[in-house]
């Protein structure tokens, strides 16, 4: 049975990060998603999560094989919902887990699953009880493991560029 952690990203671990990042836009690419297709998530971006100890690795076997970003400050662009709402029970304070990347070798293990397990481990222990996560309507893939782990679509939000995206919230103790 392999064994799974998360660990923070360290700051000379840009260069895996952004290999991770790039093999899941050519994934993403070759299922007709057109999600981060224009740059997005850049370096200045990716760099700026590891400064602030938001990004996370996943590790199987002592072997990095994903890599995503637990931010806990709230976002803008969750303050406006469309063709839904968020749940009465909305906290002020929440997470929101973002750029969620399985490695190439490792998709079709499992991993998102276990990734987001984890993550929201963490987020409990940081007494964080409101949980968000997006995706692109075309991403079906990971769709599933979001709806998989309990999660529930609550509507559409919108990115900086003003792109739409399915939206999801669950609740931890």
């Amino acid at each position: 049975m392999p064994v799974t952690y998360l660990r923070k990203v360290q700051a000379d671990e840009l260069d895996q990060v952004v290999e991770i990042i790039e093999e899941a836009k050519q994934v993403l690419k070759g299922r007709g998603v057109d999600l981060w297709q224009d740059g997005y998530p850049d370096q200045k971006i990716l760099r700026s999560d590891i400064q602030r100890g938001i990004a996370y690795f996943l590790i199987k076997d002592d072997k990095i094989a994903g890599v995503a970003a637990l931010e806990d400050q709230g976002e803008a662009s969750y303050d406006q919902i469309e063709d839904g709402s968020w749940s009465p029970k909305s906290q002020e304070r929440y997470a929101i887990f973002h750029r969620v990347a399985i490695a190439q070798g490792h998709q079709g293990e499992g991993l998102a699953s276990i990734f987001i397990q984890h993550l929201l481990s963490i987020t409990a222990s940081l007494n964080i009880h409101d949980v968000r996560i997006d995706t692109h309507f075309d991403n079906l893939a990971m769709q599933h493991v979001i709806e998989k782990n309990g999660f529930q679509k609550c509507g559409t939000i919108r990115d900086a560029q003003q792109r739409p995206l399915v939206a999801y919230q669950r609740f931890i103790r």
